[in-house]
């Protein structure tokens, strides 16, 4: 864990200075987050899932007060960073929890950690197999291996409509999701009777296998408008999207 200054000036702990500096690009520049009429308002309650290091959290709780984020990032070493960047900047608003969400309860999932290049860790490493013979043309094959660096490790992931009932949430106004492959497991995790309690989904998806076919399909079935749009920071060929979902 290392401290950065990011270009606003503001300071974080991080565990890889390049991969922060470009998920600052993301959230902070370009706002990826904020777009297609998503809207947050004072008071609002956050779902931040795959929350890594907290800067999500951080520029919400910059930009609109009172916010209720509920964090949920289930790799122990990413955790302890973002406990760490909620005690720096003092986000009394922020509740970190130290597991992720999705369509099972499940207290041993493995998941495949990589410690040059955190954020990407995953439970499906499967798919980053696009992504590393990218980062192959760019890189070069030794530094791809250094990024791609890899470790095992457990962590729980919880049912989303479990965790709605067991902290009592009536209104989730943004469900921000992020998890490097289990997007469409998470909304799996949505029982009928809590579906109605979402306003506002962002994600960004993992397109294989049809998921994002799949992924818009629930949430139109479920009464949402759906926006698809190419994520412009990722390589074409990655085939990531972000998508926006309101209710009609």
């Amino acid at each position: 864990m290392e401290k950065l200054k990011l270009p606003n000036g503001l300071e974080c702990y991080c565990l890889s200075q390049k991969e922060t500096e470009y998920i600052f690009s993301e959230i902070f520049s370009e706002r990826q987050y904020l777009q297609n009429n998503i809207v947050v308002r004072p008071g609002d309650c956050i779902f931040d899932v795959g929350a890594n290091i907290g800067l999500f959290a951080l520029f919400m709780s910059q930009i609109q007060e009172n916010l209720k984020i509920f964090s949920f990032e289930p790799i122990e070493t990413t955790f302890a960073v973002l406990k760490e960047n909620i005690r720096l900047h003092d986000l009394s608003n922020v509740s970190p929890f130290k597991y992720g969400l999705g369509s099972e309860n499940d207290r041993e999932r493995v998941f495949t950690f990589y410690p040059n290049m955190p954020g990407n860790s995953t439970a499906k490493p499967e798919e980053k197999i696009i992504q590393k013979n990218l980062m192959v043309d760019v890189f070069g094959q030794e530094q791809t291996d250094y990024f791609f660096q890899k470790i095992q490790v457990i962590g729980e992931v919880k049912k989303l409509s479990r965790v709605i009932k067991d902290l009592s949430i009536n209104s989730i106004d943004l469900l921000k999701i992020d998890v490097e492959g289990d997007e469409l497991d998470v909304i799996q995790g949505i029982e009928t009777d809590d579906w109605k309690k979402v306003k506002q989904v962002v994600a960004e998806i993992h397109n294989t296998d049809n998921k994002l076919e799949e992924f818009c399909s629930i949430l139109e079935s479920n009464g949402f408008a759906v926006t698809i749009e190419k994520n412009a920071l990722m390589p074409s060929t990655l085939n990531n999207c972000n998508i926006y979902a309101m209710r009609h």
